[in-house]
């Protein structure tokens, strides 16, 4: 799902992929872990490639159904995420896939950034995915304020692991656009991971 010529509703097989993504560790390079939090990144071809990240904490006491609910619902990620600007819907393609907006703060000196995505969300038993991707849409083209970033592909995968108990995988490929060479993008993400 990285390279797309036309906007398409992930389907069975999009999910798999994804699923497969952040259950291996074959590719990627370990370079945090501690305390029930791993970060890895998977180094791409190429200096012009944007790496992948892939973090995952175990998180006890919360159910899996839980959590996919806090992720989903944009009113109350405003209450969790202390970098979101502002976030809505803008349309429901299907009963699993909608289109939204989202802006976040950027540290000074960088220009805060937005996105626009198509999000799709399949819950499979005690495990949930959410993942999007970036999509155009008309009536919200970039604004003059922000830099607007392109998510290649990100997406949580919440595993249940019991009663009270599940893990979460955040998995990303984001672009932020603007004037960041993409080495230093490469080389940032590492910073925004947790330290030792």
């Amino acid at each position: 799902m990285s390279t797309r010529d036309s906007v398409q509703i992930p389907d069975d097989r999009d999910f798999g992929l994804f699923r497969t993504q952040c259950d291996s560790e074959d590719g990627w390079t370990l370079t945090y872990s501690k305390s029930g939090i791993v970060v890895w990144v998977q180094m791409l071809e190429g200096e012009k490639s944007l790496h992948k990240i892939k973090c995952r904490m175990d998180c006890r006491d919360v159910a899996a159904d839980t959590l996919y609910d806090v992720l989903h619902d944009i009113e109350y990620r405003k209450k969790w995420d202390t970098n979101v600007i502002e976030t809505f819907d803008i349309g429901k393609l299907t009963v699993n896939a909608d289109v939204g907006y989202y802006s976040w703060k950027c540290p000074k000196p960088l220009k805060n950034r937005d996105v626009i995505t198509l999000r799709s969300w399949l819950p499979m038993g005690s495990d949930y995915i959410i993942m999007n991707y970036s999509v155009k849409h008309p009536k919200y083209p970039p604004r003059k304020d922000m830099v607007r970033a392109v998510s290649i592909q990100t997406g949580y995968l919440i595993q249940g692991k019991g009663p009270g108990h599940c893990s979460l995988t955040y998995l990303a490929q984001v672009d932020p656009k603007g004037s960041l060479p993409k080495w230093v993008v490469n080389k940032s993400s590492q910073f925004l991971a947790p330290k030792p």
